[in-house]
């Protein structure tokens, strides 16, 4: 057996001196033993807990052995105690071990073969518990950790929300200047928010736990968004950035889109962060091959270069090589990092070389699959719309529940569904969203929709979509969560969740997710509206969001119509009590649209004109309009045109 440390406490020389012999047939000497003759230096030895077992002694003068085993957990020692006793009595066997004992040995049974036999199992039970021990450490560290991490990403996650979210309505109504100084706070929302997803994704991916996906990517989309979120910073610099592609590229492949953007964004950003002058390339090719094929990425860059002292170094967490400008020492110094696991867990790898003062080169590898039937085409990255810009919204027949506990976020995102014509409702925790929406059942006036944060107090958004499932509702209820840890969205799905958003929320992934879920929302049947119904016709989005909130303020249901072809569509699907309507349309005039509508032969809704100039009263009877509002609107004026249009059954 290995050298171990022994602790005999016997009072009696003779016992001692037996014992030390047997311990020197089993080990040949190679042990250490000390033997403890009395009371006060057995404690002062356990106190020490030096020792891997203890042989103890059950007659110790005027304190038996069991008293002293008691004693020895609060003096320290933690290791395993075997009892010798000169009685083969199982009384006094059973007291041992329930006073902690591993084992119990008769003296005049002790020999060899039991002796070695019970030292060998109380070292191994004393190893496997330290095992266990630090196992549960172990788990108990990570379960510390990830709950740090969640709470940590939830608690800035949430004011990014509201900064990013609010900079994205008010470049929709920015002129001149105010693009420029949002386009600057947006920027900066974003590379705030990337530092803290690389801190997260390095702890998730130390930990295990970091989610990998793979969805159908619009190819020549994802490149257009890197050029175009990097083209500024390039300009910035006065060096060119090039995307060189083949002459076809498939149209589609399948991978992790966030993760194949994040590398990319993490090279590029630093090869431009790193070229002071002339350019930096990216050169795309994907085998021809199926289902699985390898999509390859060079950047290539002009810039300062990396010492060969510095490559092995390079894809290690916290490194920024030495003697750079420390203008350019901005970031963790962990995007390379996260950069090749993702990409060795994407079945691929990053290699690098450079010379000092000449350049780099970092060659992206990843394994994608591509549809049986994909298309190949040329891509041109000027023609895409950015994902970075502000887009126009679509139109949708909705009526969507936003229940969350931070207010600013709640306003925002209602903000935005406005701005798509959704009727929006609000919830400011769990249980008044599980009110709210069986209230709304119960009245025929169902939302077809709920977006529900996961952390809300009273009740949380699992614990609401749970109780919302259990009582009937059936409709998409979308998950809106700032946690990022592996098994959030697992977790969200099996509560009932429909679907799930991270935030910050991202209002093109926002907008896809609720036409994704709308699609398969079953059709409800035309019931009577809580509100009178308005159709708003006006072509400017922005004039559009702001009298539609003007409206829905002074008790109207609104919808919305950009083109006289909504509106008509609009008015086929459902009869409104009142229509204002823009005189011109992009499509049409409004005076011929409003005569379109009175051919229908429907005459129960007034049409009223909204223009920028007077219509006299000849003008006003020549024409299908009931009346007319003068723009800018006048909230007295408009009020009184509403009251007049406003059914009686509606009225209070």
């Amino acid at each position: 057996m290995s050298k171990i440390r022994l602790l005999l406490v016997e009072d009696d020389e003779d016992d001692y001196i037996i014992t030390r012999d047997l311990l020197d047939d089993i080990a040949g000497g190679d042990y250490r033993l000390d033997w403890a003759s009395n009371l006060d230096t057995a404690r002062e030895w356990l106190s020490l807990n030096e020792h891997d077992v203890c042989l103890m002694d059950y007659e110790l003068g005027p304190v038996d052995g069991v008293s002293l085993l008691k004693e020895a957990q609060g003096l320290g020692f933690t290791r395993p105690i075997i009892m010798l006793t000169g009685q083969d009595d199982e009384r006094l066997d059973q007291l041992a071990l329930s006073a902690g004992a591993v084992d119990y040995l008769v003296k005049s049974y002790l020999t060899q073969s039991r002796l070695a036999r019970a030292i060998r199992y109380a070292v191994a039970r004393r190893d496997t518990e330290q095992e266990r021990l630090e196992r549960l450490k172990a788990e108990s560290e990570n379960r510390a950790k990830t709950e740090f991490l969640a709470h940590l990403s939830h608690e800035l996650r949430t004011p990014l929300s509201s900064i990013l979210g609010y900079t994205d309505l008010m470049l929709r109504q920015a002129q001149g200047q105010q693009v420029q100084q949002l386009g600057v706070i947006k920027r900066n929302g974003h590379h705030l928010l990337s530092l803290l997803n690389d801190v997260l994704d390095l702890s998730k991916i130390e930990a295990g736990k970091l989610e990998m996906e793979s969805h159908p990517v619009d190819l020549q989309r994802l490149l257009s968004d890197v050029y175009q979120l990097l083209r500024v910073r390039a300009d910035d610099k006065n060096i060119a950035l090039r995307f060189e592609l083949p002459p076809t590229l498939p149209e589609e492949v399948k991978t992790d889109p966030t993760r194949l953007r994040q590398i990319l964004l993490n090279l590029l950003g630093n090869a431009i962060k790193f070229t002071h002058e002339g350019e930096v390339r990216l050169l795309v090719s994907v085998e021809e091959q199926t289902p699985v094929s390898s999509l390859r990425c060079q950047v290539m860059d002009t810039g300062v270069g990396i010492g060969p002292d510095f490559l092995p170094h390079l894809f290690k967490p916290f490194s920024q090589a030495p003697g750079t400008d420390s203008n350019n020492r901005e970031g963790t110094g962990l995007g390379l990092a996260i950069s090749r696991q993702l990409a060795q867990r994407m079945g691929g790898d990053i290699q690098v070389a450079s010379t000092p003062g000449q350049g780099s080169v970092f060659t992206l590898e990843v394994m994608v699959e591509l549809p049986e039937a994909v298309a190949w085409r040329s891509f041109d990255l000027q023609t895409v719309e950015s994902a970075t810009q502000p887009r126009q919204l679509p139109t949708l027949q909705a009526r969507i529940l936003i229940a969350d506990d931070v207010e600013d976020l709640r306003v925002m995102l209602g903000q935005i569904l406005s701005t798509m014509s959704i009727d929006t409702a609000f919830a400011e925790n769990g249980e008044q969203a599980v009110a709210q929406v069986l209230a709304a059942e119960q009245e025929g006036a169902a939302f077809d929709l709920v977006l529900m944060d996961v952390q809300m107090p009273k009740l949380n958004g699992l614990e609401a979509t749970a109780q919302l499932r259990q009582g009937g509702y059936d409709k998409p209820i979308i998950a809106l969560t700032a946690a990022t840890m592996e098994g959030e969205r697992d977790r969200c799905l099996q509560a009932g969740c429909s679907d799930y958003l991270s935030k910050p929320v991202d209002e093109s992934a926002l907008v896809k997710c609720i036409r994704r879920q709308l699609q398969t929302r079953p059709q409800r049947p035309q019931q009577a509206p809580a509100n009178p119904v308005l159709l708003l016709v006006e072509d400017d989005h922005d004039a559009a969001a702001m009298t539609r909130l003007l409206l829905a303020n002074l008790g109207w249901e609104v919808q919305v119509a950009h083109s006289g072809q909504e509106a008509l569509q609009h008015y086929q699907q459902q009869q409104p009590d009142l229509i204002l309507m823009d005189r011109g349309l992009p499509d049409c005039r409004g005076d011929d649209l409003a005569r379109q509508i009175r051919e229908l032969g429907v005459n129960a809704t007034r049409i009223v004109a909204l223009s920028g100039s007077e219509l006299s009263r000849a003008e006003l009877n020549a024409s299908a309009f009931d009346d007319h509002l003068l723009k800018p609107l006048d909230l007295d004026v408009i009020r009184s045109v509403l009251e007049q249009a406003r059914p009686k059954a509606a009225a209070v």
